[in-house]
């Protein structure tokens, strides 16, 4: 470069105006182009120093501020260390600021889980250890109390089983309900067969776990059972309290394959057992419920069986009164439509009859004399204290318009005299 530079100046010094043209212009690109060389160059150079700079000043601050936040941990969990009294503002700004995994792995540390070994307890204990974490809903200990059981085979007593095991079913913990299940087999437990398998609390679990098919199977398995048919104890109902809550929840859900299942296990059931509990169950959830479609398999569940016909006559009180609790009217009127229909007069007067309750309750003097109507057209009057209910309404209504009728004539007439005094 510099024998360059010294070449250019010597030649430009002794070239003078009578050089040739091609040298001069040699010259003058030599001397162009060298001095932009350079100044790209020293722009590239400062471009990468800006950036270093930039780069280490980041750096600098992430660790400057890391090194707070750990001197602010460390000062508030010495305060409150040296006093539970103090206030903790410190650290919780520090752990809200702190990420999710330090946050977790923190708390993890302040809260350890439960160390145990139930060998050396009574069962008195354990029943109380185990009934303790479920009531507080203690996940984590009470699973950790199940391991240790299912690892030694330490059971504990029928009741405090019994409720663990509908625990577990609100877990959807189904490998822990197996492990005791077979332990209950090798022991020859007799919860097996009021039970039936533990099938109510099995079907549960797998139902909250999403495995439709599998819980209807075990619950139709459970219901078969012969030993469950013959006595009315805890575990038919339990099973039908299961059947109940998935019906429920399928209509809500709105599943139309599992709501298939189930009607083809309520006739499979009803044809088996003559039982026809499920089938009602269907077609309460499916009658009391907004869409068309459900109301229309409803109607036709109705007119094909003549059991469940009579079933819902003789249940029209308690039907009425659940669709009323849950203010369904349209379902109300829809059963009262049914028993015209089917000619049932006694559940037809019982469900007006609750109808006029409900609507006195909410002092609806209209719908009341609606009922009225109707009852004295079908030739189904109501008893004297539902007349006398009636009247005392409609007279204290008339009472009250008349009297909001003679205070506004008596402010006007106050306000014609006050304004003729003046």
């Amino acid at each position: 470069m510099a024998m360059l530079r010294r070449l250019t100046t010597t030649t430009t010094t002794t070239a003078g105006a009578n050089s040739p043209r091609p040298l001069q212009r040699f010259q003058n690109c030599i001397a162009f182009l060298i001095p932009s060389w350079h100044n790209l160059t020293q722009k590239k150079s400062t471009q990468v120093d800006a950036i270093d700079c930039f780069t280490n000043e980041l750096v600098l601050r992430k660790c400057k501020k890391w090194e707070e936040l750990k001197e602010n941990l460390y000062q508030s969990l010495n305060q409150k260390d040296s006093s539970v009294s103090c206030p903790t503002t410190n650290l919780r700004e520090s752990m809200h600021i702190m990420s999710k995994a330090i946050k977790t792995d923190f708390e993890a540390l302040r809260s350890p889980k439960l160390v145990l070994d139930i060998r050396s307890l009574s069962q008195a204990q354990l029943d109380n250890l185990l009934i303790s974490t479920v009531e507080i809903k203690n996940k984590l200990d009470f699973l950790y109390i199940v391991q240790q059981c299912i690892r030694w085979q330490y059971l504990p007593s029928n009741e405090v089983l019994i409720a663990s095991l509908k625990y577990l079913s609100t877990l959807s913990a189904v490998q822990q309900i197996e492990s005791f299940l077979e332990i209950c087999k090798q022991q020859k437990h007799p919860l097996l067969e009021a039970y039936a398998d533990f099938a109510p609390f099995k079907a549960m679990a797998l139902w909250r776990h999403g495995r439709s098919d599998m819980a209807l199977t075990i619950l139709h398995q459970g219901y078969d059972s012969s030993n469950l048919m013959a006595s009315n104890g805890n575990g038919k109902r339990m099973i039908r309290a299961a059947f109940r809550t998935i019906i429920e929840e399928t209509l809500i859900k709105k599943s139309d394959a599992v709501l298939v299942s189930l009607m083809e296990i309520a006739h499979a059931i009803y044809r088996k057992h003559n039982d026809i509990f499920v089938i009602a169950c269907v077609w309460k959830q499916c009658f009391a419920s907004e869409w068309f479609c459900d109301q229309k398999s409803a109607a036709d569940l109705f007119e094909s069986n003549v059991d469940l016909q009579q079933l819902v006559a003789r249940k029209s009180g308690s039907l009425v009164t659940s669709f009323l609790s849950h203010n369904n009217l349209d379902a109300v009127h829809r059963i009262i439509e049914l028993f015209l229909q089917y000619k049932e007069r006694a559940a037809c007067f019982n469900c007006l009859s609750l109808l006029f309750g409900y609507h006195h309750h909410h002092k609806d003097l209209r719908a009341c004399a609606e009922i009225v109507k109707s009852c004295n057209e079908l030739n189904m009057p109501l008893n004297e204290t539902q007349n006398e209910q009636f009247l005392y309404l409609f007279l204290n209504q008339e009472n009250n318009e008349g009297f909001s009728q003679r205070t506004y004539t008596a402010y006007r007439k106050s306000l014609k005299k006050f304004q003729y005094k003046f």
